[in-house]
């Protein structure tokens, strides 16, 4: 469903409702979502302790006539450190490590932090919840936090530190899950190995006298709740929309481009209305509404589709716009805002819908609207708890070698654990450790959705390093085992281990492709079926796929998960038309790269049985090739052809 919004007015005058064209698809993550959250019936309840908690209420009855019930359900906007279920501890450690020897004798200094953090509220502060909540609504129930699904285009989870981050020159390693968890109860991890200097830097900010310390995590999300009774005809005018953008562009006045296609400067909350307000009174959008929201006001409605323009065309940034505080509204309005970063105002998606010109959408009734939340927690919330506790707070004289036990880390890349159970069976790392007299050290380990599921995503060795003259030395080598019986590497190879930790990355990374096309123009071309055909490396071989859009499912929009090489930068596409009289008509390959979104372009001639275009188009479907088992090519191979644009590397 697509929404568009414009300038309405009311019958008194002055009395204007500002709205905001938008074009929104619903999200797949959406359908999942069972809660059925009422947008009309948002509750804000602030706690004793200044907590400000949003509910919403779940939705009962259907139709324009459905309306929030009793059973409430929250928005999370808090994260502690989690605790070991056992004994209570919390799982936190800021371990500080010296040696005798002098770093330029061998010997090393410095700090390893690792912690373990999970959403949600202490049941005081939910006892508390419930309480205020019954007060305020009668026979209203906490049933619990609201389903929450990754922002889109971002990184859900980031650690804003000037010590512990990559570039300073103060942390040997940083490793973190990579994702926010989606549930309460599930938990964020963050590791790091900071040198000396990185060490003492933030342990100083640890102390009692500083208001925070030197790291905070920042989380990113989206929930859904459902919008009712909204009737609409809505005309978009793209061309429009583009212009404004470009407009914008000239005079940056609310973004800067320092590349092709990076937005280098983020805008704030009130900077994304500057651009919500110009598209309306540019006209790109018009609205006609034949049947409003039951009861609501003003406000609801300017935040309903303002919220739209969010979820469609707005993504959270990594750097903080230079803005005032957020107002008592936008924290209202965008839960977690008071703490959020900037947004990237997604110009290419706009961009990239000019070639619809002008389109029509009717929008009827119930659909799902996709919510951003995003908020920050310093770390000093957390340490004061853990200050004097020895098992989270130590230090260490590593002064024995011959006792000294050696731990090796391996760490699963967040993106091999999400591909558990859709590509990756597991992996096995094998570890072996030569020594100088007697036998040497040899272990493996297993890593799959089990052992991630009850372990984490790091498994540890630990082997005494003795009399060897090289204790810090090791090898390891890596297999992984695939779907459908395949290993990768089928022969691995031993490679030099690291002692802070080695990442595992799996050889394939995934890839949703986006194809897109309009309905009306294939009948009008007489093209009953449009298919993407796609040629790209998976495990060094050429792999094809296939997306088909018809417009007889009525549906302009699919998507696909595709696992490709980790180390392209892209793939080969083509597209392949049915035509109703002619049969199959293919267009030349063309590459695309670090973009996953292609919109069906039916060329000029296409129409023209007689002209040269629709002449090739017949000659090159003449000679499609039938994949084998798991779509592999080996004949009529096209990706050699775009080695220099695709970064394909032949083994």
């Amino acid at each position: 469903m697509n929404i568009v919004l414009q300038q309405l007015r009311g019958s008194k005058a002055g009395s204007v409702i500002t709205c905001l064209l938008v074009v929104l698809f619903l999200s797949p993550l959406a359908a999942v979502s069972q809660q059925n959250l009422d947008f009309n019936s948002k509750v804000v309840i602030t706690l004793n302790d200044g907590t400000a908690i949003t509910l919403y209420a779940q939705t009962e009855g259907a139709g324009p006539g459905a309306r929030g019930g009793k059973n409430y359900y929250y928005v999370p906007t808090q994260a502690m450190l989690s605790k070991n279920p056992a004994t209570q501890v919390p799982e936190f450690l800021f371990l500080k490590y010296v040696t005798e020897e002098r770093e330029d004798q061998g010997g090393v200094s410095g700090a390893l932090m690792h912690f373990l953090m999970q959403l949600g509220y202490t049941k005081d502060q939910l006892d508390e919840l419930q309480g205020k909540l019954a007060a305020k609504m009668d026979g209203a129930l906490v049933k619990g936090p609201v389903d929450l699904f990754a922002a889109e285009d971002a990184n859900s989870f980031r650690i804003t530190s000037g010590v512990v981050n990559r570039e300073g020159g103060m942390v040997k390693s940083l490793v973190t899950s990579g994702k926010a968890p989606l549930q309460e109860g599930a938990k964020v991890a963050v590791a790091t190995n900071l040198n000396k200097f990185g060490a003492q830097l933030l342990a100083k900010t640890f102390d009692k006298d500083l208001a925070i310390t030197d790291l905070s995590c920042d989380f990113f999300y989206k929930y859904y709740v459902k919008v009712n009774g909204l009737k609409a005809k809505i005309i978009v005018d793209y061309e429009k929309m583009s212009q404004v953008i470009k407009q914008d562009k000239v005079t940056a006045e609310y973004r800067r481009v320092e590349s092709k296609d990076a937005v280098q400067e983020s805008q704030s909350w009130n900077e994304l209305h500057s651009v919500y307000d110009k598209m309306v009174e540019k006209n790109a959008i018009i609205i006609q509404i034949d049947q409003g929201i039951p009861n609501a006001t003003t406000e609801k409605l300017t935040e309903l589709f303002f919220q739209l323009f969010m979820d469609k065309f707005a993504k959270p940034a990594d750097d903080r716009p230079q803005a005032a505080p957020p107002t008592e509204k936008e924290k209202e309005y965008l839960p977690g805002k008071k703490d959020a970063y900037g947004y990237y105002l997604d110009v290419k998606r706009i961009e990239n819908s000019v070639r619809k010109k002008r389109e029509t959408i009717m929008m009827n009734y119930n659909y799902m609207l996709g919510m951003p939340v995003a908020f920050s927690q310093n770390l000093k919330t957390w340490y004061n708890s853990v200050r004097d506790n020895k098992s989270c707070i130590a230090s260490v004289n590593l002064n024995d070698p011959f006792f000294k036990h050696l731990d090796m880390r391996f760490v699963l890349d967040l993106e091999a654990k999400e591909m558990f159970d859709q590509e990756v069976n597991y992996v096995t790392v094998n570890v072996r450790k030569k020594r100088n007299s007697g036998n040497d050290f040899m272990d493996r380990v297993t890593i799959d959705k089990k052992f991630v599921a009850e372990k984490g995503i790091t498994a540890a060795m630990t082997y005494a390093a003795g009399e060897d003259n090289n204790p810090d030395m090791y090898q390891y080598k890596v297999q992984w085992s695939l779907r459908g019986g395949n290993v990768f590497p089928p022969e691995p190879v031993w490679e030099k281990g690291q002692m802070e930790a080695v990442t595992l990355k799996p050889p394939v990374v995934p890839r949703t492709i986006e194809f897109e096309v309009d309905l009306d123009k294939l009948k009008a071309a007489n093209i009953s079926r449009a298919t993407l055909q796609i040629r790209y490396k998976k495990y060094n071989e050429e792999i094809e796929e296939n997306i088909n859009v018809s417009p007889a499912k009525a549906e302009s929009l699919v998507s696909k998960m595709l696992f490709m090489d980790r180390d392209t930068r892209g793939y080969v596409y083509r597209l392949v038309f049915n035509h109703t009289t002619e049969g199959k008509l293919a267009l030349p390959w063309s590459a695309k790269i670090n973009d996953n979104y292609v919109y069906a372009v039916i060329p000029d001639g296409l129409t023209d049985k007689t002209s040269d275009v629709f002449m090739k188009a017949i000659d090159a479907a003449k000679t499609i090739a039938t994949p084998g088992p798991g779509g592999k090519i080996t004949v009529d191979k096209v990706l050699d052809s775009f080695k220099e644009v695709l970064g394909v590397i032949n083994n």
